[in-house]
């Protein structure tokens, strides 16, 4: 049995074994001698395969010795719980390693992913700006050959100055683009009505909208009091009708608004041109990406425009947001705040 009792007399021999376990071993006379001396004790020891934990305590009657009882109990059930809670704890314990290995893993990738990104984008960037400072390169070289051994160098040297200015224009706006990273864009502010440098810009682009065959219509009649860089924003609204130029057919229209929502003043360009498809649309302020990759360098650019439209909108805390839809035609927004009275003195930040 795991439990057991068994009566001792005074000299700590069995009188009684009731549970009639094996007594091999029996008593234990150690924890007679402890119980005598203290009246009581508990002890463990085994009994052949069984492990046992024993209690021995004096029994007195009248100041006088009359035995012992000694009680039994095997810790064969505790044992066994031990094993399993081992068991429980290790496997616990490597299945949480596990699990914290996975999710530290996934969590890892998941965090890894911007950089991976940007470090996609730059290998991108750099691999597009040396196509794009290639490819004039290969011209100028070409025509300069062709010119040494012609006496007629005219045409020659016009197509290597066009190169050459292609090639200051696009220097330019990479080292625009590079201060902006560095140090934010150079802005020189002052109060100027929006709706006056729209409507100048769109003069600007008339003609060129005109050659094209698009018809350009311009809607930007009220006051709309700004604290801007004019030269600046005049160049992110002519990056706009620009774009919705190059992406016109004959025969389309491009419509530029310039009105007041609230404490913003907004700016739109809408054309009937080609359109973005979903994908493109998230990507189209991405350095050098171009949505028409089989259109010429002279048609649709470097691929810098938009990024810079947004990289002069944000030094003005505004906003660009563009709007597409395939075959259907593109709308882009660019809001600016309102300016505060009385106007500032020009400043530069």
């Amino acid at each position: 049995a795991d439990v057991f009792v068994l009566l001792l007399d005074p000299r700590g021999e069995i009188a009684a074994n009731p549970s009639d376990v094996p007594t091999d071993g029996l008593p234990d006379r150690a924890s007679v001698e402890a119980a005598l001396r203290n009246g009581d004790d508990w002890s463990g020891y085994s009994v052949g395969a069984l492990d046992l934990r024993v209690r021995t305590t004096a029994v007195y009657r009248n100041g006088t010795l009359i035995g012992f009882v000694q009680a039994g109990k095997s810790v064969e059930d505790r044992d066994a719980s031990l094993r399993t809670l081992v068991i429980v704890i290790v496997g616990g314990g490597l299945s949480g390693l596990a699990l914290a290995t996975v999710g530290g893993l996934f969590v890892a990738g998941i965090a890894i992913l911007p950089v991976k990104r940007s470090y996609n984008r730059q290998r991108e960037f750099v691999a597009d700006a040396s196509h794009e400072l290639r490819t004039p390169l290969a011209v100028i070289r070409v025509n300069a050959e062709s010119a040494a051994g012609s006496p007629s160098a005219a045409e020659a040297m016009v197509d290597i100055a066009d190169e050459a200015m292609y090639m200051t224009r696009l220097l330019d706006d990479l080292l625009l683009l590079a201060g902006s990273d560095r140090e934010g864009v150079d802005l020189k502010l002052s109060r100027v009505d929006l709706s006056d440098v729209v409507r100048n810009t769109a003069r600007a682009a008339s003609g060129l909208a005109t050659a094209s065959g698009v018809g350009l219509t311009v809607d930007a009649a009220a006051e709309l009091p700004v604290d801007v860089d004019a030269e600046r924003i005049r160049q992110v609204v002519l990056i706009l009708l620009d774009n919705a130029l190059k992406y016109s057919s004959r025969g389309g229209s491009i419509v530029l608004r310039a009105a007041q929502s609230g404490d913003d003043a907004v700016v739109t360009v809408t054309d009937t041109g080609i359109g973005i498809g979903p994908d493109d649309v998230e990507r189209v302020f991405d350095r050098f990406y171009r949505v028409d990759k089989a259109r010429s360098r002279a048609v649709g650019g470097a691929g810098l425009g938009l990024s810079i439209a947004r990289e002069i909108v944000d030094a003005h805390h505004g906003q660009l947001k563009l709007e597409s839809e395939l075959r259907r035609g593109t709308t882009v927004t660019l809001r600016l705040p309102l300016a505060a009275t009385p106007a500032p003195a020009a400043a530069t930040t």
